[in-house]
Protein backbone atom coordinates (compact mmCIF):
# COMPACT_ATOMS: atom_id res chain seq x y z
CA UNK A 1 0.00 0.00 0.00
CA UNK A 2 1.40 3.38 -1.04
CA UNK A 3 1.46 5.84 1.87
CA UNK A 4 0.02 8.73 -0.18
CA UNK A 5 -1.42 9.16 -3.66
CA UNK A 6 -1.48 12.62 -5.24
CA UNK A 7 -4.11 13.12 -7.92
CA UNK A 8 -3.20 15.96 -10.27
CA UNK A 9 0.24 16.98 -11.51
CA UNK A 10 -0.21 20.74 -11.76
CA UNK A 11 1.53 23.32 -9.57
CA UNK A 12 -0.33 22.31 -6.40
CA UNK A 13 0.17 18.58 -6.90
CA UNK A 14 3.85 19.06 -7.65
CA UNK A 15 4.21 21.23 -4.54
CA UNK A 16 2.58 18.49 -2.47
CA UNK A 17 5.05 15.97 -3.91
CA UNK A 18 7.94 18.29 -3.08
CA UNK A 19 6.78 18.54 0.52
CA UNK A 20 6.48 14.76 0.81
CA UNK A 21 10.01 14.47 -0.57
CA UNK A 22 11.13 16.79 2.22
CA UNK A 23 9.25 14.71 4.79
CA UNK A 24 10.67 11.47 3.41
CA UNK A 25 7.24 9.97 2.74
CA UNK A 26 6.74 7.83 -0.40
CA UNK A 27 3.94 8.74 -2.79
CA UNK A 28 2.58 8.10 -6.25
CA UNK A 29 1.60 11.05 -8.46
CA UNK A 30 -1.18 10.55 -11.02
CA UNK A 31 -1.78 12.97 -13.90
CA UNK A 32 -4.33 12.58 -16.68
CA UNK A 33 -2.35 14.67 -19.18
CA UNK A 34 0.84 13.49 -20.92
CA UNK A 35 2.88 16.18 -19.17
CA UNK A 36 3.21 17.63 -15.69
CA UNK A 37 2.57 21.28 -14.94
CA UNK A 38 -1.19 21.56 -15.42
CA UNK A 39 -2.34 24.87 -16.88
CA UNK A 40 1.16 26.34 -16.61
CA UNK A 41 2.84 26.11 -19.99
CA UNK A 42 5.64 28.18 -21.48
CA UNK A 43 6.04 28.40 -25.25
CA UNK A 44 8.96 29.89 -27.15
CA UNK A 45 8.29 31.21 -30.65
CA UNK A 46 10.29 33.63 -32.78
CA UNK A 47 12.31 34.72 -29.71
CA UNK A 48 9.14 35.43 -27.72
CA UNK A 49 8.79 33.62 -24.37
CA UNK A 50 5.08 33.13 -23.78
CA UNK A 51 2.96 31.88 -20.92
CA UNK A 52 -0.27 30.07 -21.64
CA UNK A 53 -2.09 31.29 -18.56
CA UNK A 54 -1.08 34.12 -16.25
CA UNK A 55 1.75 36.23 -17.67
CA UNK A 56 2.25 38.72 -14.82
CA UNK A 57 1.73 37.68 -11.21
CA UNK A 58 0.99 39.52 -8.01
CA UNK A 59 3.84 39.09 -5.54
CA UNK A 60 3.44 39.92 -1.88
CA UNK A 61 6.39 39.45 0.42
CA UNK A 62 9.18 36.98 -0.15
CA UNK A 63 8.58 33.81 -2.12
CA UNK A 64 10.72 31.63 0.12
CA UNK A 65 10.16 28.55 -2.03
CA UNK A 66 12.21 29.92 -4.93
CA UNK A 67 15.70 29.62 -3.41
CA UNK A 68 15.54 25.92 -2.45
CA UNK A 69 14.28 25.21 -5.96
CA UNK A 70 17.27 26.99 -7.49
CA UNK A 71 15.11 29.87 -8.71
CA UNK A 72 16.30 32.72 -6.50
CA UNK A 73 17.09 34.86 -9.56
CA UNK A 74 14.29 33.57 -11.77
CA UNK A 75 11.84 36.44 -11.44
CA UNK A 76 11.87 40.09 -12.38
CA UNK A 77 9.80 42.80 -10.73
CA UNK A 78 7.92 44.82 -13.36
CA UNK A 79 5.90 47.26 -11.27
CA UNK A 80 3.98 47.99 -8.11
CA UNK A 81 0.54 46.59 -7.35
CA UNK A 82 -1.47 47.39 -4.23
CA UNK A 83 0.89 46.63 -1.32
CA UNK A 84 3.08 44.30 -3.34
CA UNK A 85 4.74 43.97 -6.71
CA UNK A 86 4.01 42.62 -10.15
CA UNK A 87 6.50 39.99 -11.29
CA UNK A 88 7.30 37.71 -14.22
CA UNK A 89 9.45 34.62 -14.51
CA UNK A 90 12.30 35.62 -16.80
CA UNK A 91 12.18 32.38 -18.79
CA UNK A 92 8.48 31.64 -18.33
CA UNK A 93 6.44 30.31 -15.43
CA UNK A 94 7.10 26.72 -16.48
CA UNK A 95 10.50 27.26 -14.85
CA UNK A 96 8.70 26.72 -11.55
CA UNK A 97 6.85 23.52 -12.43
CA UNK A 98 9.95 22.13 -14.15
CA UNK A 99 12.00 22.76 -11.00
CA UNK A 100 9.40 20.98 -8.87
CA UNK A 101 9.09 18.07 -11.31
CA UNK A 102 12.87 17.63 -11.27
CA UNK A 103 12.68 16.85 -7.54
CA UNK A 104 10.27 13.96 -7.92
CA UNK A 105 11.88 10.63 -7.05
CA UNK A 106 8.74 8.51 -6.62
CA UNK A 107 6.44 6.96 -9.25
CA UNK A 108 4.59 9.23 -11.67
CA UNK A 109 1.69 7.90 -13.74
CA UNK A 110 0.74 10.14 -16.68
CA UNK A 111 -2.15 9.67 -19.10
CA UNK A 112 -4.08 8.11 -16.22
CA UNK A 113 -7.57 9.24 -15.22
CA UNK A 114 -9.00 8.54 -11.78
CA UNK A 115 -12.66 7.56 -11.64
CA UNK A 116 -13.28 7.38 -7.89
CA UNK A 117 -11.82 7.25 -4.39
CA UNK A 118 -13.29 4.96 -1.74
CA UNK A 119 -12.55 3.82 1.78
CA UNK A 120 -11.30 0.22 2.11
CA UNK A 121 -12.74 -2.14 4.71
CA UNK A 122 -9.32 -2.92 6.11
CA UNK A 123 -8.31 0.73 6.34
CA UNK A 124 -6.86 3.11 3.85
CA UNK A 125 -8.33 4.12 0.52
CA UNK A 126 -8.78 2.67 -2.92
CA UNK A 127 -8.09 4.90 -5.91
CA UNK A 128 -9.78 3.45 -8.96
CA UNK A 129 -8.37 4.36 -12.36
CA UNK A 130 -10.56 4.48 -15.44
CA UNK A 131 -8.66 1.54 -16.92
CA UNK A 132 -9.88 -0.60 -14.02
CA UNK A 133 -6.64 -0.60 -12.02
CA UNK A 134 -7.12 -0.17 -8.26
CA UNK A 135 -4.38 1.50 -6.24
CA UNK A 136 -4.34 1.45 -2.44
CA UNK A 137 -3.07 4.23 -0.22
CA UNK A 138 -3.16 5.37 3.38
CA UNK A 139 -3.96 8.93 2.31
CA UNK A 140 -4.93 10.91 -0.78
CA UNK A 141 -4.29 14.49 -1.92
CA UNK A 142 -6.64 15.70 -4.66
CA UNK A 143 -5.57 18.72 -6.70
CA UNK A 144 -7.71 18.30 -9.82
CA UNK A 145 -10.05 21.08 -11.06
CA UNK A 146 -13.37 21.27 -9.25
CA UNK A 147 -15.47 20.34 -12.26
CA UNK A 148 -13.85 16.88 -12.19
CA UNK A 149 -13.98 16.30 -8.47
CA UNK A 150 -17.59 15.36 -7.72
CA UNK A 151 -17.36 11.85 -9.13
CA UNK A 152 -13.99 11.32 -7.45
CA UNK A 153 -15.16 11.96 -3.88
CA UNK A 154 -18.82 10.93 -4.16
CA UNK A 155 -18.23 7.53 -2.53
CA UNK A 156 -16.38 9.18 0.35
CA UNK A 157 -19.02 11.87 0.89
CA UNK A 158 -21.98 12.50 -1.39
CA UNK A 159 -22.66 15.78 0.42
CA UNK A 160 -19.13 17.06 -0.17
CA UNK A 161 -19.36 16.07 -3.83
CA UNK A 162 -22.64 17.93 -4.30
CA UNK A 163 -21.25 21.07 -2.68
CA UNK A 164 -18.72 21.32 -5.51
CA UNK A 165 -20.92 19.95 -8.27
CA UNK A 166 -22.00 23.31 -9.76
CA UNK A 167 -18.54 24.89 -9.95
CA UNK A 168 -18.25 27.30 -12.88
CA UNK A 169 -15.47 28.80 -14.99
CA UNK A 170 -14.92 31.78 -17.25
CA UNK A 171 -13.98 30.09 -20.52
CA UNK A 172 -11.16 32.25 -21.88
CA UNK A 173 -8.83 31.60 -24.81
CA UNK A 174 -5.53 33.46 -24.71
CA UNK A 175 -4.37 34.67 -28.11
CA UNK A 176 -0.76 35.84 -28.42
CA UNK A 177 0.35 38.09 -31.27
CA UNK A 178 3.92 39.28 -31.76
CA UNK A 179 4.59 42.43 -33.80
CA UNK A 180 7.50 44.61 -34.67
CA UNK A 181 7.27 47.74 -32.54
CA UNK A 182 6.83 49.98 -35.59
CA UNK A 183 3.89 47.92 -36.94
CA UNK A 184 1.22 49.85 -35.06
CA UNK A 185 0.61 52.85 -32.87
CA UNK A 186 1.21 52.01 -29.18
CA UNK A 187 -2.20 53.46 -28.30
CA UNK A 188 -4.08 50.13 -28.55
CA UNK A 189 -7.83 50.81 -28.77
CA UNK A 190 -9.98 50.24 -25.72
CA UNK A 191 -11.61 46.84 -25.84
CA UNK A 192 -15.33 46.20 -25.60
CA UNK A 193 -16.55 44.58 -22.37
CA UNK A 194 -17.43 41.39 -24.24
CA UNK A 195 -16.26 38.99 -25.52
CA UNK A 196 -12.77 40.16 -24.60
CA UNK A 197 -11.57 39.62 -21.02
CA UNK A 198 -8.32 41.53 -21.47
CA UNK A 199 -6.11 43.16 -24.06
CA UNK A 200 -2.55 43.96 -23.00
CA UNK A 201 0.76 44.79 -24.66
CA UNK A 202 4.22 44.00 -23.30
CA UNK A 203 7.82 44.72 -24.22
CA UNK A 204 9.71 43.13 -21.30
CA UNK A 205 13.28 42.44 -22.49
CA UNK A 206 13.38 38.99 -20.88
CA UNK A 207 10.28 37.87 -22.71
CA UNK A 208 9.94 39.97 -25.87
CA UNK A 209 12.62 40.53 -28.58
CA UNK A 210 14.06 44.01 -28.88
CA UNK A 211 11.99 46.36 -31.05
CA UNK A 212 8.94 44.11 -30.76
CA UNK A 213 5.71 44.04 -28.81
CA UNK A 214 3.63 41.18 -27.49
CA UNK A 215 -0.14 41.56 -27.59
CA UNK A 216 -2.22 39.20 -25.42
CA UNK A 217 -5.97 39.02 -25.96
CA UNK A 218 -8.34 37.08 -23.73
CA UNK A 219 -11.40 36.00 -25.72
CA UNK A 220 -14.40 34.68 -23.81
CA UNK A 221 -16.18 31.59 -25.12
CA UNK A 222 -19.84 30.74 -24.78
CA UNK A 223 -19.02 27.11 -23.98
CA UNK A 224 -15.98 25.02 -23.02
CA UNK A 225 -15.56 23.86 -26.63
CA UNK A 226 -12.49 25.26 -28.35
CA UNK A 227 -13.18 27.17 -31.62
CA UNK A 228 -10.90 27.18 -34.63
CA UNK A 229 -7.59 28.82 -33.59
CA UNK A 230 -7.29 30.62 -36.94
CA UNK A 231 -10.67 32.26 -36.37
CA UNK A 232 -9.58 33.38 -32.90
CA UNK A 233 -6.38 34.89 -34.27
CA UNK A 234 -8.39 36.75 -36.91
CA UNK A 235 -10.76 38.04 -34.24
CA UNK A 236 -7.90 39.24 -32.06
CA UNK A 237 -6.26 40.99 -34.99
CA UNK A 238 -9.33 43.18 -35.48
CA UNK A 239 -8.31 44.94 -32.26
CA UNK A 240 -4.85 45.90 -33.50
CA UNK A 241 -4.60 49.13 -35.53
CA UNK A 242 -2.48 47.71 -38.32
CA UNK A 243 -2.76 45.63 -41.47
CA UNK A 244 0.77 44.29 -40.97
CA UNK A 245 0.88 40.57 -40.26
CA UNK A 246 2.16 39.50 -36.84
CA UNK A 247 5.56 37.83 -36.79
CA UNK A 248 4.31 35.29 -34.23
CA UNK A 249 0.97 33.82 -33.17
CA UNK A 250 0.02 31.34 -30.47
CA UNK A 251 -3.37 30.29 -29.13
CA UNK A 252 -3.65 28.62 -25.74
CA UNK A 253 -6.73 27.27 -24.01
CA UNK A 254 -7.15 25.45 -20.71
CA UNK A 255 -10.79 24.97 -19.85
CA UNK A 256 -10.30 25.36 -16.09
CA UNK A 257 -7.75 28.20 -16.14
CA UNK A 258 -10.22 30.89 -15.03
CA UNK A 259 -12.27 29.76 -12.00
CA UNK A 260 -15.29 31.83 -10.99
CA UNK A 261 -16.88 30.02 -8.06
CA UNK A 262 -13.85 30.56 -5.81
CA UNK A 263 -14.63 34.32 -5.75
CA UNK A 264 -18.10 33.86 -4.28
CA UNK A 265 -18.27 35.16 -0.69
CA UNK A 266 -19.66 31.86 0.55
CA UNK A 267 -16.98 29.71 -1.09
CA UNK A 268 -14.67 29.69 1.94
CA UNK A 269 -17.52 28.39 4.10
CA UNK A 270 -18.27 25.71 1.50
CA UNK A 271 -14.65 24.57 1.48
CA UNK A 272 -14.58 24.38 5.28
CA UNK A 273 -17.65 22.18 5.14
CA UNK A 274 -16.09 19.97 2.45
CA UNK A 275 -13.00 19.52 4.61
CA UNK A 276 -15.17 18.52 7.56
CA UNK A 277 -17.09 15.97 5.49
CA UNK A 278 -14.00 14.21 4.14
CA UNK A 279 -11.73 11.90 6.15
CA UNK A 280 -8.66 13.72 7.54
CA UNK A 281 -6.48 11.44 5.40
CA UNK A 282 -8.01 12.99 2.25
CA UNK A 283 -7.37 16.65 1.45
CA UNK A 284 -8.39 18.84 -1.48
CA UNK A 285 -6.06 21.63 -2.59
CA UNK A 286 -5.45 23.86 -5.57
CA UNK A 287 -6.39 26.99 -7.46
CA UNK A 288 -10.11 26.17 -7.62
CA UNK A 289 -10.42 26.04 -3.87
CA UNK A 290 -8.42 28.38 -1.62
CA UNK A 291 -5.27 29.17 -3.59
CA UNK A 292 -6.03 32.23 -5.72
CA UNK A 293 -2.42 33.23 -6.43
CA UNK A 294 0.65 31.34 -7.53
CA UNK A 295 2.44 31.30 -4.17
CA UNK A 296 -0.81 30.19 -2.51
CA UNK A 297 -0.98 27.19 -4.83
CA UNK A 298 2.51 26.20 -3.71
CA UNK A 299 1.72 26.65 -0.01
CA UNK A 300 -1.68 24.94 -0.34
CA UNK A 301 -0.11 21.84 -1.85
CA UNK A 302 2.58 21.71 0.79
CA UNK A 303 0.05 22.20 3.58
CA UNK A 304 -2.14 19.38 2.23
CA UNK A 305 0.91 17.11 2.20
CA UNK A 306 1.67 17.90 5.84
CA UNK A 307 -1.94 17.41 6.87
CA UNK A 308 -2.28 14.03 5.19
CA UNK A 309 1.14 12.93 6.46
CA UNK A 310 0.08 13.78 10.03
CA UNK A 311 -3.26 12.00 9.61
CA UNK A 312 -1.76 8.69 8.47
CA UNK A 313 0.80 8.43 11.26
Amino acid sequence: MTPIIIIGGGLTGLSAAWELETLGIPYTLIEVKPRLGGAIKTERRERFTLDGTQFIMEKYGAWDFLEPLGLADAIRSVGRYRDGRLAIFKDGTEMLTDALAARITHPVMTRMAVSSIGALDGGGFGVCLENGLLLQAQGVIVTVPARHISHLIYTLSAEAALLLDDYTYDHVVRVHLGYRADAFDPAVPVRDALPFKFLDTYDFPDRVPADHRLVRVGIRLDSPAMPDPAALIAEARTLIPTTVDPVMTWVYYWAEADPLTRYLPEHAVVMNRVDDLLPPQVRIAGSDYRAKRLEMQVSDGRLAARQVAAAIR
